[in-house]
């Protein structure tokens, strides 16, 4: 019921506007109500024996005439729990079908159908098709299919922002399908050219090859390998060697520029160790 077009009779039956309080009540209300902030007066219980918090604001606090509060409550600030507020937070589980229904499209004008594509399913300002001269009610020709018609859905704020509204996981399967038989072409042309060269080169490999299983087999960093072209980036080291940094952690070590990543002294120094015995003594090291 609106509380715009109340009966007049139920406004007889109790549903009048507080009177106005008088300026001694208004001042030992005001009394009251500082006295349970300061924590010298109890608090107000709900009809559900529940404290009200005094520092609440009165506007909050309040409830509207036309709800015929019998006292301290704030029913009136919680959501309704009736069967039109109850509304689901999330999309549901089932598939919602878009796109035009099955049957094609009709031959002729219908009365009733949009005035510029002639779908059943909407009207002339709801229309996204491209405006057209002349409409399809006075051509008659290129009517469109009518589209599926949503249901309404009341949801929630969450629901409403929902990315996996309508989301068929079973769909996906085809993509998944898709780059397998992609992957497969690749290993089979990768598998035919090897086989090319072998036969030219008169080379014979065991057919445990992994070319994942060393490092020397796959391109590194910074490298592009080819069977006749070699190039190489300079500065870029091998993984499985040890940075030049991590050689000598002590504070009186050789200085390591990261721009460059050059280390012109020997991070050994004053270890006793010999240059010459030495896998790495420094970029200025000459054997």
């Amino acid at each position: 019921m609106s509380f715009t077009k109340l009966d007049s009779k139920d406004l007889q039956k109790g549903r009048e506007e507080p009177k106005k309080q008088s300026r001694l009540e208004w001042k030992q209300q005001k009394e009251l109500e500082e006295a349970r902030k300061a924590g010298t007066a109890p608090a107000e219980v709900d009809e559900f024996g529940h404290d009200i918090n005094p520092h609440i604001p009165h506007y909050i606090v309040s409830s509207p005439w036309y709800l015929q509060a019998n006292g301290p409550t704030l029913e009136h600030q919680r959501a309704f729990k009736t069967a039109q507020r109850q509304r689901p937070t999330a999309v549901s589980e089932e598939i919602v079908k878009t796109g035009y229904l099955p049957g094609g499209s009709a031959t002729k004008y219908r009365k009733g159908a949009c005035d510029n594509c002639g779908a059943m399913t909407h009207k002339k300002k709801d229309c996204l098709e491209r405006p057209r001269k002349v409409g399809a009610r006075y051509t008659g020709s290129f009517i469109m299919p009518d589209e599926r018609v949503l249901p309404s859905q009341s949801f929630t704020f969450d629901g409403k922002r929902d990315r996996w509204c309508g989301y068929n996981a079973a769909d996906y399967k085809a993509v998944i399908e898709e780059h397998e038989k992609v992957e497969l072409a690749k290993k089979q042309l990768k598998s035919k050219q090897l086989e090319e060269e072998l036969v030219r080169s008169d080379v014979t490999v065991s057919d445990d090859v992994d070319d994942d299983k060393y490092a020397d087999h796959a391109d590194m960093p910074g490298q592009k390998f080819d069977s006749k072209i070699r190039i190489t980036v300079r500065n870029l080291r091998i993984r499985e060697d040890t940075a030049k940094y991590l050689r000598n952690l002590g504070d009186g070590s050789a200085h390591y520029d990261p721009k460059t990543r050059a280390m012109r002294e020997n991070p050994y120094e004053g270890s006793g160790r010999e240059k010459g015995d030495l896998d790495y003594a420094g970029d200025n090291f000459v054997r």
